[in-house]
């Protein structure tokens, strides 16, 4: 199966990788110092089941030069699809199929409408990793998992892109809905991107102000009315489980993409996020107001900056 994969940060350099020293051919869509690295000295990935180094098939910056892949990984951050749909549609034929990766909801119905319902799916990553240096992928333990479906939420139409990610050792978990697990991610990603950049604080220091507590609550509960709303199916305790994650397990230290790319000046995929449920909302006259006011306050640092 020949895979073309866009982006060559955490989740990309990682699925090239994983597929490439299992035999798969992969061409990979890079810039940049990234892109100079990889040409120069393969892409190596470090990771706590074994380090490896592999050579992609191709490492280009030119997306004409991706060839006629059977299936398109995006792997860049949301507030970057649209301009990777644009420089991949060339590239993506009849019966090519475009996987992606991003935080929210968007991504499916954004590439259903580039190419059609037929060549979209839905991906949905649980996965900590990061260019820790030019050329280089580390990935930090548990979870690794990558789930993927069609349009509808099942998983018969990507059977065989699931045994090429599993021949991998790419852990890609049956789902009966994947919808469903698309919308459940969100829950959880929508309140810790909005209070991690909004209020500049990590996970640990959030868990110490009931103000803060409480609002991490409603910013949960209406991503999972806005999903009710759509039509997705969310478990009654989804809420109770995302709070019991968010008050016990998070690392006292961590803190959501987002507010680390706020701190560096970088530009934020907020439009996707918050910006996401606050659209959606006001469509479906539910009420959003907790994310609409993260949203005001993050839009002025959109761009970077």
């Amino acid at each position: 199966m020949r895979f073309a994969i866009v982006g060559a940060g955490g989740i990309g350099g990682y699925l090239a990788a994983r597929l490439i020293a299992a035999g798969e051919e992969v061409s990979l869509l890079a810039r940049g110092a990234q892109l100079q690295a990889i040409r120069a000295a393969g892409l190596r990935l470090i990771d706590p089941d074994g380090d490896l180094t592999v050579r992609p098939h191709v490492a280009t910056d030119d997306p004409a030069a991706l060839g006629a892949p059977d299936v398109v990984v995006m792997a860049v951050k949301a507030h970057q699809l649209a301009d990777a749909i644009a420089q991949v549609a060339p590239v993506v034929g009849p019966g090519t199929r475009v996987l992606p990766f991003q935080n929210g909801v968007d991504a499916p119905d954004m590439l259903a409408g580039a190419f059609g319902e037929n060549h979209a799916l839905i991906g949905v990553a649980r996965f900590f990793a990061n260019i820790t240096a030019p050329g280089v992928i580390t990935r930090y333990g548990a979870p690794r998992g990558f789930t993927i479906g069609t349009l509808d939420g099942g998983q018969a139409g990507v059977a065989d892109i699931i045994a090429r990610l599993r021949g991998a050792g790419i852990e890609a978990p049956d789902h009966p809905d994947v919808r469903v697990d698309l919308w459940t991610k969100f829950v959880l990603f929508n309140a810790m991107s909005s209070i991690t950049a909004g209020t500049r604080k990590r996970f640990g220091v959030l868990r110490t102000h009931p103000e803060a507590v409480a609002l991490v609550r409603r910013l949960m509960e209406e991503v999972r009315a806005v999903g009710a709303a759509t039509g997705v199916a969310l478990g009654a305790d989804l809420v109770e489980d995302c709070m019991t994650l968010f008050l016990e397990v998070l690392p006292e230290e961590g803190r959501t993409s987002t507010a680390h790319d706020l701190e560096e000046g970088r530009a934020l995929e907020i439009d996707h996020i918050c910006g996401a449920v606050a659209r959606r909302g006001r469509a479906l006259g539910v009420d959003v107001s907790a994310s609409e006011t993260l949203y005001a306050l993050l839009r002025p640092w959109r761009d970077g900056a």
